[in-house]
């Protein structure tokens, strides 16, 4: 059983445990603030990068079918699933064998 002798005490809160000076510790704020928003800058950009590049590859992948490469060997060169490569096809127009 769990009696009160038993809970971890709390330290108690002092105010000198405070950053002492407001303007260091709001300059330290914003440059934090500023790095998360240069982070969720650069995720975006490589979304859109990962995006670009996934349009590019389905192009690639129905130019090569068109081709007349095989699903088979579309599978094998690129390491996508047979999945992706037929809804990659169905997507630009081409009904897959």
């Amino acid at each position: 059983m769990v009696g009160p002798r038993s809970w971890p005490r709390v330290a108690t809160w002092h105010a000198r445990d405070v950053a002492t000076d407001p303007a260091e510790a709001t300059a330290a704020y914003r440059a934090a603030h500023e790095a998360v928003a240069e982070a969720k800058a650069q995720v975006r950009a490589s979304q859109n990068q990962l995006r670009a590049a996934r349009a590019d590859l389905a192009r690639a992948v129905v130019a090569a079918y068109e081709d007349g490469t095989r699903v088979r060997d579309l599978v094998a060169v690129t390491g996508l699933s047979r999945e992706w490569v037929r809804q990659a096809l169905r997507a630009a127009g081409v009904e897959p064998d």
